[in-house]
Parts: C-alpha cells; structure tokens; sequence
C-alpha cells in the first residue's frame, strides 16, 4: 500500500490531473504518523485514533476533488458552466445568450402615419406578442408593399412607376384602356426584384427581405394601399412560431395604423446555448480570431448576427465564373436569419480588400470614409420537410406520456441544426430519441420533401433513405410536419 501513496503518483502530472482517493489518504496518514512518530497504534476505524485518522483524510479527500475540478475547469472539454465561459472565452468564444424570436412586418395605413416605438402586435396562432423596436413612418420613402391603381385613362402620355433610381415606363397608345395600361406597365416592372401581381387595373408589388425602397409614380395613378416595414421583437425569449401571414392583430392602437401583417416568416429566437453545445461550436468558433478566410467569415457571422439560424460561406478563387454563376475572385454568404443589414456589415469587415461579393440581395454599406459600397450574399431556399415516425415500444421500460411529443420536438431540433446544403441523414434522427425517450423498442422514419409548405406530399412521397439538399437549399422541419405512430 506504501507505493500507492506515493507523492510523485499525484498531483498535475504529464499524463493529466491525478487525485488521491480517500483509502490512500488514509494510508498516507498513517503512515506519515507512523514515520513521524516512531509509534505503532490502532488504525482500525472503530478505534480512537482510527476516527482521528478518518476526519483529516475526508478533509483533505474534498480537497483533492476541489483541486481536481479547478484542474478541469481550465479546458472546455471537461469545463461546465461559467467555467466553460472562461475557459473559451481564452480564444474569443462566447456562450449564445438567449435571443428573442424577431420579425419584420409591413405596416399598412395612411401615408406619413408615425408608429410609435413600443407598439404591441399579436400572433393569430399562439397569442404571443411581439414589440415594435423602432419608429416606423408609413411612407413612399420608405416603402415595402404598394399597390397601385390606373385610374385615369389618357392617351399619349406616360405612365410611369419608379422604384429607387430604376424607372418602368408605358406610353399609352390608342385602343388602351385602363386594364391594358396596368398590364403593360406590370409587364414592365416583371424586371424589377419586386414580387408582383396584377388584378384589373390595380398593381401590387411587395419585397420579401427587409430592404425598403423609395417609390414614386406619375400623377396619372392612384395609391390604393401602402405599406413600410417594422422590426418587432417576441415578449419572451427563444423559438417561438411566427410563420407568415400569423401577425395580424394590433394590441397597440395608433392613428393612422390600418393593419399590420408579417408576409414572410419570422427568424427564430434560441435558448441559451448548453454546454455540449457550446463545446462543438468551439471547434469553430476559434476561426473569429481571423479575417478573410471562410471558416473566420462564417464564425463570425454566426457569433455577431442577431437571429441568424445558419450560415454557409463559399468562394471562388479563378478567373473565370464557376458552375454556380459566382462571378472571378468572389465569396458568396448564404444566410438564414438574420438582419440583411447586419449580414452586410459584417460580410464588408470580414471580406478581403478588392474581393467581390456575390448574391441577389443587395445591400449598401457605408464606410468610416462616407463611400457606398454594394455587399451581396443569398438567402436559402427552403426545402419543406415532412416525417413520418414508427415507434415499436419495449414493454420493459415505461414509455413516457409525453413520449410523441418529445420525439417531435427531437426531429424538430435535429433537423433544423443541419444546416445549409447539408444532407437530411435519417439515422441522425435515431440517436437523439433513443437517448432522450425511453420504452422504445424501435423507431421506422420516413421523410418526404416539398418546396411548397403549402403541398401536402403523398403517402408515396415518403422514404426511408437520405435525402440530398443542393449547397443553397436548407431543409426545414416544423412540429406540424412530423406524425408520430405508436405501433401495436
């Protein structure tokens, strides 16, 4: 037992922390009293001496784990809790804190209408209330939805829509009508970036990013409807649905404020990150410490982006277009979530000088100099995704009441992290429920994909093998889309 309790075995060590347990703390006690003293006694632990022996060894057992913990509170591979926040934070890694659901919404009313930050909208859907976090002006100037209508018939004059600095012209002709001249005119604005459409002698044109714009039109037209857009942000913290078209209802009545409507879907707030998470984003997230380089762009992006869900950086460095029309020497981001002003912003920091950016949402940034500059970057397209769940009990565990909903949740979550253009791989839905849901015996996953969330797939859509996702698609799952079955 002497040799057990040798100093040099304990302690920082090469090979790591070594900690005395509480039988060689004994032993070491007594036998540095032994050695000390020159004496034999009793040891045992009923005896006086022997009590004696086993409360400074529990004492100096706490010890040795107090200095075992501190030891493993230096690295985030043993680290927990704050600790883990200090031990990351040594190569520029924070925790994600907690985030708001937030979304951006058109409100519709009466030209030069101020709202008022602080204004309460509500979801039709899950009653959650959102707070506006600005002052919105219902204006031309800052424009996000219109429609128009050719009201007054004129023959050999032009109408006219101007949307920022591009203008689309139709010169009336005889034989026109009102319809015709809307026509013409939409037929014009079709090369815009607008989402358009057309009934009668009315024009709607609406954005689907949050990038208003100024518009103007000839006096020969009429403003029927107009809209500028608002960030509003949830009450409470982390995910919580704000699918489009859900945030209708005004709480806070304001003069001039019409309605109000989300026409695009909300970006997804988060919990806080947990530790196993922040662990696997440390991997990565050690590339903030550098610029230019994707993997320094993306952790970026991710850490400083409010409300971005993922994120996909791709280059090209030749001198000529490559396959997927990103244009010589340029970088395109692909970004769900996230404020396209704050994606710019950071795109420009982090991009190297004279390196071009590609995508079809453009946004101006300015410099501390006063220039302008153009960054572009894509937004993913959404593949819908629908599962099917068979659950085949083991009658030796309990399966718990909430047990389907907990597997929805976990197909939910798991999905959702896979991210831009990465593929859906059926067994990674496996682990996470056998690890969380006990009483399963066996779990059969079916999935099917839709790019319309709209499209219910038939039942001979569904398979059990992975399904590919291109480099600008992101698969989407959603409680709605996954049916859980319990099997007899």
């Amino acid at each position: 037992m002497s040799d057990l309790v040798n100093p040099n075995n304990y302690g920082v060590l090469p090979t790591g922390f070594s900690r005395m347990r509480l039988p060689e703390i004994r032993q070491a006690i007594i036998n540095s009293l032994q050695t000390t003293t020159g004496l034999t006694f009793e040891t045992r632990t009923d005896s006086i001496t022997g009590q004696f022996i086993d409360v400074f060894a529990e004492r100096e057992a706490t010890l040795w784990e107090l200095a075992e913990a501190v030891y493993h509170s230096m690295y985030p591979i043993s680290a927990y809790g704050i600790n883990l926040d200090h031990a990351v934070s040594f190569a520029g890694v924070r925790r994600l804190f907690p985030e708001n659901t937030y979304v951006w919404c058109v409100c519709y009313g009466q030209e030069t209408s101020l709202i008022i930050v602080g204004a309460r909208i509500q979801s039709e859907v899950n009653q959650e209330t959102f707070i506006l976090q600005h002052d919105v002006t219902i204006s031309r100037q800052q424009c996000i939805d219109f429609t128009i209508s050719i009201d007054t018939l004129t023959i050999g004059v032009d109408y006219w829509i101007r949307i920022d600095s591009a203008l689309y012209t139709y010169h009336s002709v005889a034989g026109d009508n009102t319809v015709t001249i809307a026509s013409n005119l939409y037929t014009q604005l079709l090369a815009s970036d607008l989402i358009l459409s057309l009934d009668a002698n009315h024009i709607s044109g609406h954005r689907i990013e949050n990038v208003p714009f100024n518009l103007q039109f000839s006096t020969n037209m009429s403003l029927l409807t107009i809209g500028s857009p608002g960030n509003f942000t949830a009450e409470n913290t982390g995910p919580i649905d704000a699918t489009a078209n859900t945030l209708t209802n005004i709480l806070t009545t304001q003069t001039g404020w019409d309605s109000v409507n989300n026409i695009v879907d909300g970006h997804y707030g988060r919990n806080l990150e947990t530790d196993e998470e922040l662990r696997l984003r440390y991997n990565t997230g050690v590339f903030r410490l550098g610029a230019a380089t994707l993997p320094a762009i993306k952790a970026n992006l991710e850490q400083n982006v409010l409300g971005l869900q993922t994120v996909e950086v791709f280059e090209n460095e030749n001198d000529v277009t490559d396959s997927e029309g990103r244009p010589p020497h340029s970088i395109e981001v692909v970004a769900l979530g996230g404020d396209p002003q704050e994606i710019a912003n950071q795109i420009f920091l982090l991009k190297a000088a004279g390196i071009d950016t590609y995508g079809s949402i453009s946004v101006t940034v300015t410099d501390s100099s006063g220039f302008s500059h153009p960054i572009h970057f894509n937004r993913p397209t959404p593949i819908y995704t629908w599962v099917n769940v068979s659950v085949t009990l083991y009658n030796e565990e309990i399966f718990p009441n909430d047990g389907i909903q907990q597997i929805q949740a976990l197909i939910v979550s798991t999905g959702n992290s896979f991210g831009i253009g990465k593929d859906i791989i059926i067994q990674r839905f496996l682990g996470p429920i056998y690890s969380h849901v006990p009483g399963i015996a066996r779990l059969d996953i079916t999935v099917a994909t839709e790019p319309d969330p709209n499209t219910v797939p038939a039942p001979g859509d569904y398979v059990s093998s992975n399904i590919a996702i291109a480099s600008r698609e992101v698969s989407t799952f959603d409680l709605l889309r996954v049916a859980v079955t319990i099997l007899p």
